[in-house]
């Protein structure tokens, strides 16, 4: 949240920095009014037609200066971040995981831990309290993820979490 703020106050700053440069131009090319006067007529009718092709090309300038700027700052500040968000390591992997997990997938998921990690689905379905069907669907999902590994048994599947996810989970 303070990264953010930082980004606010600079873009801030940036923006007053310009309209402040272009006042000051204003004043010097219409010396005679008021600063109130000027600023109006600026908002009102944009610059003056008489303005030297240089300043508006230095305004622009400016501004994209800053546009730069600020996109500099966002990819130095924010982008570290997103990378140690997920690293390679098994145990920041699996909260990573974890995190994304729908609830009846967690709760799947904890059963699974519960049991040393390989259940029958059809128990899997009893202590999740979920039904047959749902429970399959959750499995199914889960299996298309990565996250758990199904193996046919008769009339029911046996369901294994995989060891990368199962090292790393601390519940």
């Amino acid at each position: 949240m303070e990264k953010l703020k930082v980004l606010l106050i600079m873009l801030l700053a940036a923006t007053l920095g310009l309209a402040f440069s272009l006042y000051i131009l204003a004043l010097i090319l219409i010396p005679t009014g008021t600063p109130l006067s000027v600023f109006l007529g600026i908002m009102s009718q944009g610059l003056p037609s008489d303005l030297p092709f240089i300043i508006p090309l230095s305004s622009l300038l400016f501004l994209c200066t800053v546009l730069a700027s600020v996109v500099g700052v966002i990819y130095f500040l924010v982008l570290p971040e997103m990378k140690n968000y997920a690293s390679v390591n098994g145990k920041d992997t699996t909260s990573v995981v974890l995190r994304t997990l729908k609830p009846e997938e967690r709760e799947v998921v904890k059963v699974l831990y519960a049991h040393g990690g390989t259940y029958l689905q059809k128990f899997i379905t009893k202590e999740a309290g979920l039904s047959r069907l749902k429970t399959h669907r959750v499995v199914a999902a889960l299996s298309e993820r990565g996250i758990v590994h199904v193996e046919s048994k008769g009339n029911t599947n046996e369901v294994s979490l995989v060891k990368w996810f199962q090292d790393g989970m601390r519940m």
